[in-house]
């Protein structure tokens, strides 16, 4: 018992380092310090907009949340506030006016596009100075993790227990 209690301590440590790594990129990726790029979200506004996996398509609310991975409560109200800043626009459905659904504004695209941009600036300068052996390395132990995480999230057993 002792001894998974060392490991679970370790891997808890690791994880905080993890936890401040993102953390700080997403802090640098959604400031305005950066001359000629304008970003002015929230991470909540942020999450909402970055549920619009493809910046023509119009989506429900559920498929916001979904895409989101927040509660249909809080894309709500996350689309209330880009819709005030005019990034989004909301229709209900003629076929059934119980559907919303949301699209970006020609605002809202510029503004998903700059964001995009300034994240991919972001990654290059965490990222480009790592020799092209280290972050192949990086990739496949974070494609691992995600595997390892979508297995706890979703209940799977390891296979290979022993």
């Amino acid at each position: 018992m002792q001894e998974r209690y060392k490991e679970y301590r370790e891997l808890e440590e690791r994880m905080f380092i993890m936890k401040r790594f993102f953390s700080e990129f997403f802090r640098k990726t959604i400031s305005n310090n950066d001359k000629g790029v304008s970003v002015d979200f929230s991470v909540l506004e942020l999450k909402g907009i970055s549920a619009f996996l493809d910046h023509n398509k119009e989506y429900s609310m559920r498929e916001l949340s979904q895409n989101a991975f927040l509660p249909p409560s809080n894309i709500s109200a996350i689309m209330d506030q880009l819709s005030k800043k005019g990034i989004t626009k909301r229709r209900r459905d003629p076929k059934d006016r119980r559907i919303v659904k949301v699209h970006l504004t020609d605002k809202g695209k510029k503004m998903l596009y700059e964001f995009m941009k300034k994240r991919g600036k972001e990654l290059e300068n965490s990222l480009g100075n790592l020799s092209n052996k280290d972050r192949q390395e990086l990739f496949k132990c974070l494609e691992k993790a995600t595997k390892i995480f979508e297995k706890i999230q979703y209940g799977q057993p390891d296979s290979h227990e022993n």
